[in-house]
């Protein structure tokens, strides 16, 4: 297949960052048939691109659903070399996998992201997220403001900080007794043989669950995570309570009245790409959301919620709050201007 098709830089707006690409890329595929299939296991989950033959074209391996898609991407020789090389940058390390899966394991980042977040701020700390190059970054701050782990670059905010933490033995030891036979959704897909089949369709995300051949789920969503997520729930998997607030966020979101056909997490990046130009700063916290602080200096301009990434809570706080105080625009360029005699 990669020597069929190509996806043209020209499509590709490095600004949405990993996550926008890889659903762009995905768009792309399935407008040629071709379909990305994922499964949970230890360390994550795998994923491997399947044509309409039948055959799998591209494998990939990674800390969930989307940046393992990207890496079943990036195998199939799909993407410009050169794009391709800088988005293996932001992929999760076999090490860091292990970490991570020492936590929770079989792709589950949110309730972890949420038990490290609320552990450093308890302990008088900060998380800060911000981009890095095509990807973004986490950083944990102790009370003092010292930087407690060295930032790592991930596919999205709660990927990053997962890794982040899973480098730290303090943290990694923490969160591991905390979520000590807690409920895995993930774990019990990867016990039940469950696949998830994704593919880009009407402008969004659809994922069907699909066990002995069978379809047990079918839903869609704003980029392929949530879409997964909701398929999860079509299937009676998941808790309640996460069930209901995943529901609630989507029922409160105005963006889907106005949806321009991107995933959430490109134009979360588009934020997070003009905030880190203008220096401003998106501080995490955990609620019952992902909640992020927009500072400029020490004051807080804006906030917003996400549910399974801070990129739909950088979206949120754009349409909740003053957006030029956060994105600070800069005079317009190029616009004709005539001196009058």
């Amino acid at each position: 297949m990669g020597d069929t098709l190509r996806v043209s830089s020209s499509i590709l707006d490095l600004a949405e960052g990993a996550c926008g690409i890889c659903h762009r890329v995905l768009e792309e595929l399935s407008n040629h048939g071709i379909n990305a299939e994922s499964s949970e296991f230890f360390e994550g989950v795998n994923a491997r691109l399947v044509n309409t033959l039948g055959e799998a074209i591209g494998k990939g391996r990674d800390i969930t659903w989307a940046p393992a898609i990207l890496k079943a991407q990036i195998d199939a020789d799909i993407i410009p070399e050169d794009i391709a090389t800088d988005l293996e940058g932001v992929l999760t390390k076999r090490a860091d996998l292990r970490r991570v899966a020492g936590m929770s394991g079989y792709g589950r980042v949110v309730t972890s992201a949420g038990l490290i977040i609320s552990h450093i701020w308890e302990n008088g700390g900060y998380v800060e997220v911000k981009r890095d190059g095509i990807g973004v970054r986490a950083i944990f701050y102790d009370k003092d403001g010292d930087e407690i782990s060295n930032s790592v670059t991930g596919f999205c905010p709660v990927c990053a900080i997962n890794i982040s933490a899973g480098r730290v033995p303090s943290i990694r030891r923490k969160i591991a007794e905390k979520l000590k036979g807690s409920k895995n959704t993930g774990k019990i897909k990867y016990e039940r043989g469950i696949l998830n089949r994704i593919k880009w369709k009407n402008r969004r995300i659809y994922t069907d669950l699909i066990e002995d051949d069978k379809i047990i789920g079918r839903n869609w969503g704003c980029c392929i995570a949530y879409s997964t997520v909701r398929a999860e729930i079509a299937a009676g998997l998941g808790s309640k309570k996460w069930n209901r607030i995943f529901k609630h966020y989507c029922d409160q979101c105005p963006l889907k009245h106005c949806w321009i056909g991107k995933a959430m997490g490109a134009l979360g990046n588009k934020v997070l790409h003009r905030m880190k130009n203008v220096n401003v700063k998106e501080i995490v916290r955990m609620e019952d959301y992902i909640t992020v602080d927009i500072m400029d200096n020490n004051k807080r301009v804006g906030y917003g919620i996400g549910t399974l990434c801070s990129l739909s809570a950088s979206v949120n706080a754009l349409m909740r709050s003053d957006a030029i105080k956060i994105l600070k625009p800069t005079p317009a360029e190029g616009f004709p201007y005539k001196e009058r005699g």
